[in-house]
């Protein structure tokens, strides 16, 4: 019997879970459809059924013909794809019509091996995202796995974009011939008005051109839910091959989670601790080795993931979380506490951690990085003991000061992008004479007009254009001291 012909009859139905006689010759990921058109795809093979998960809704009944189909569970892949918004199987949900009809089709399996360690190389170019928070203290390199992590309201998805807007505005500035970043956004089981507004927000903001948008909505059947991570990924992979720096969002692996844990249930693996299935931290760590930064011969560029998940603050104890925190190179902790303190972006620097960023960034970077991490760490020490007391020594209240002028730098507005450079400046300008009489409301007042100032006044410039020749982060300071009466004459207190 040919592939074309071969074909099962269903012997039980618990919701999109078919267990199906016959197709004696499937293979695990292979896609059948139903006498009525309703497709699904082969899950798992016992010695006498095979369990298949549907991706289409609709009504199936016992003893209903399945027929094999030639295809596999794949995605056709190309440069179609940037600026459309696609379900997990490649269907446009954005309302602009089919997608360009191309010669050759390009169907990638959705379900690739991760690249064995011969085609990576070390990570050593740094992924900069244009806020000074993250490009400074707590930065990514590009082919990391980051994992974003906080509670609800804490602006995630708010961060999220501004990364995706911001490498949008870089490539705007690539020199012709240079390859741009591509950003793919992975909504998992959100509502459907939150992916209309994530496309409207990049698309006023021109953002959508460089972008790939993957979602299955709440609304849509478990099993395309759980596939929109592995589409994803696939996709990632094409633009990877062909050179490109790929920033790609998972948003998020915490109702990912819990949605394999229902088809799991289902077919009735055996639960284990919050009655998840024992191979959930396969499932997420088969995915994220996809990620990584890629030799030439293996078509260069670099898949840097970015693994969201919403937790309790309460317990990070939790399954997943944890899961997760391991098999990633770092993680950004967002809280809801410091974003009604005013922070954005609402990070604690003190629990967030980049295992690899560091190694990636400039030595003049590096050391005003740490300079100010030195600072924000005594401060926080000091602000305890100061609690205690009525009368601080001068030291301590200069120490405490800095912090609040550090505090202030590194608060950013959404949608918006500082030049490397700038951001060592304005660090650096703390440790400086110009900043010692003043207070936070002076940086709040002026912080625009200085960044505006060291990107076009002719001497300052001078200084943004020779970061690369200065050694350590006191000569950039002393250069600094000698702008003095330029700086007082553009920040008049």
């Amino acid at each position: 019997m040919s592939d074309e012909t071969e074909i099962g009859f269903v012997q039980s139905i618990r919701n999109f879970l078919i267990d199906v006689d016959g197709l004696p010759n499937v293979k695990i990921n292979d896609l059948v459809e139903s006498q009525a058109g309703l497709r699904g795809w082969v899950n798992s093979l016992s010695h006498d059924q095979v369990q298949i998960l549907m991706v289409d809704e609709g009504k199936i009944t016992p003893g209903e013909m399945f027929k094999k189909l030639p295809a596999r569970l794949s995605i056709n892949t190309g440069d179609f794809l940037l600026g459309r918004s696609i379900n997990p199987l490649g269907v446009p949900i954005d309302g602009k019509g089919l997608l360009e009809r191309i010669k050759q089709a390009n169907f990638l399996e959705l379900d690739a091996i991760a690249p064995g360690i011969q085609t990576r190389q070390f990570i050593n170019t740094q992924f900069h995202t244009g806020i000074t928070l993250i490009d400074t203290l707590i930065p990514l390199g590009k082919g990391q796995r980051e994992l974003v992590m906080g509670d609800a309201h804490s602006g995630k998805t708010g961060f999220l974009i501004d990364l995706m807007v911001n490498q949008a505005r870089f490539n705007q500035k690539l020199a012709p011939g240079q390859k741009k970043t591509i950003c793919i956004y992975a909504s998992i089981g959100k509502p459907g008005a939150s992916v209309r507004s994530l496309i409207d927000v990049l698309k006023a903001n021109k953002a959508l051109d460089s972008s790939v948008i993957i979602a299955a909505s709440s609304s849509e059947p478990t099993p395309l839910i759980f596939l929109t991570p592995k589409t994803a990924f696939t996709i990632a992979e094409y633009f990877q091959k062909k050179g490109h720096d790929v920033l790609l969002i998972l948003d998020d692996l915490g109702t990912h989670a819990k949605i394999y844990r229902e088809m799991s249930l289902l077919s009735f693996k055996s639960p284990g601790r919050e009655a998840y299935p024992g191979d959930i931290f396969y499932q997420h760590a088969h995915l994220l080795e996809r990620a990584g930064s890629f030799k030439p011969g293996f078509g260069g560029g670099s898949i840097t993931a970015l693994p969201v998940i919403e937790l309790d603050l309460n317990d990070f104890t939790t399954l997943i979380p944890t899961s997760l925190m391991s098999m990633t190179d770092g993680h950004l902790l967002f809280k809801s506490s410091l974003r009604n303190q005013g922070q954005q972006p609402a990070i604690d620097i003190f629990l967030s951690v980049s295992r690899v960023g560091r190694q990636t960034q400039q030595r003049l970077t590096n050391l005003v990085a740490g300079r100010i991490r030195n600072t924000l760490t005594l401060a926080e020490e000091l602000q305890t003991v100061s609690s205690f007391s009525a009368e601080l020594p001068p030291q301590t209240q200069h120490i405490l000061k800095q912090k609040r002028l550090i505090d202030e730098i590194l608060k950013q507005d959404p949608i918006t992008s500082i030049p490397e450079q700038v951001q060592i400046i304005l660090l650096a300008l703390v440790y400086t004479s110009f900043l010692t009489d003043k207070d936070r409301y002076f940086l709040e007042k002026y912080k625009n007009p200085l960044i505006n100032a060291f990107e076009s006044d002719a001497d300052l410039l001078k200084i943004t254009r020779g970061l690369s020749s200065i050694k350590n982060d006191q000569q950039l300071v002393n250069l600094l001291e000698t702008q003095l009466k330029k700086l007082n004459e553009l920040c008049p207190s």
